[in-house]
């Protein structure tokens, strides 16, 4: 009986850790995924190209549908989590819960805004 693993946040952390997951024990977890954005994984480090007009948003998918789908990943994308119980084990999100018997948080970081004259200007 696989172990149920919920992660929250579809970052390049856990793209990369659900990589390694797959290549070293792929029936081991039954994985889902919480994401508050409405999409899986992508390189962040090249959204000023996407911004630019130099690639697309395509171009900078790492993990698409096809990819979660082939290793079984239950995605909620567009489900921020709202409440982790952890005497129960269960992640909860604004529209659904998971159980889970390990619990990965790879939600990021908080940019850190210099404290510099016009850093409030729009744009």
């Amino acid at each position: 009986m696989k172990k149920k693993l919920v992660v929250i946040g579809a970052g390049m952390a856990s793209g990369r850790l659900l990589e390694h997951l797959f290549e070293t024990a792929p029936d081991a977890w039954q994985v889902t995924l919480f994401n508050g954005e409405p999409r899986g994984n992508y390189n962040r480090l090249m959204l000023s190209p996407v911004l630019s007009g130099d690639k697309t948003y395509d171009d900078i998918v790492t993990h698409d549908a096809d990819w979660y789908a082939a290793h079984g990943v239950d995605c909620r994308f567009g489900q921020p989590v709202v409440r982790i119980d952890r005497a129960a084990r269960v992640v909860h999100s604004n529209q659904s819960s998971a159980e889970y018997d390990a619990l990965v948080i790879a939600t990021g970081s908080a940019p850190f805004i210099i404290p510099v004259a016009g850093k409030d200007l729009p744009g």
